[in-house]
């Protein structure tokens, strides 16, 4: 869950999500936004940088930069100069209800909430039916999943299984 206050939330620096899971394997993640209030510039929606999916570093996420989250400006430090150059906010309004999806390694942020109402987001994170720990460290606080083994269990559920179809 996610909540900005009226005149207060502060800002969530630019990121791409992967970076927070790289200690999984393979990269078949997605997250998803769901608007719990109308999402506008003024109340600090989400923005994208479009095309940013592609930016990696040798085939790893771009590295965080603030692990704080208020520095919006620092990722600008490790961009490439052609990365700078597509560096384009687009603000994903949402309407209370709506939800976006989006890659693992969109670059993403959002700024302050300036409006007199709140703004609230649940946000789910996905990945595939198979995709297994890297590391024999904690992947979440009290949650170890032994390197090599597939994430399941309690808090990794299967959402979906192609065999509920089956009649």
């Amino acid at each position: 869950m996610f909540a900005k206050p009226a005149h207060h939330g502060g800002v969530v620096a630019w990121h791409q999500d992967y970076s927070y899971w790289t200690r999984t394997k393979p990269m078949m993640h997605l997250t998803v936004h769901i608007a719990l209030d109308d999402q506008t510039e003024q109340n600090g929606a989400l923005h994208y940088i479009p095309g940013s999916h592609r930016w990696t570093r040798n085939g790893a996420p771009i590295p965080v930069t603030d692990f704080n989250f208020k520095d919006m400006e620092s990722i600008k430090e490790i961009l490439t100069p052609e990365e700078k150059q597509a560096f384009t906010p687009v603000c994903g309004k949402l309407k209370k209800g709506c939800a976006s999806f989006h890659h693992p390694l969109a670059v993403h942020g959002s700024y302050g909430n300036r409006s007199d109402g709140p703004r609230r987001a649940a946000v789910l994170n996905y990945f595939a039916d198979g995709v297994y720990s890297d590391t024999d460290e904690e992947l979440l606080k009290g949650s170890v999943v032994p390197k090599g083994q597939k994430m399941d269990g309690q808090l990794y559920p299967l959402v979906y299984d192609t065999n509920w179809m089956m009649c």
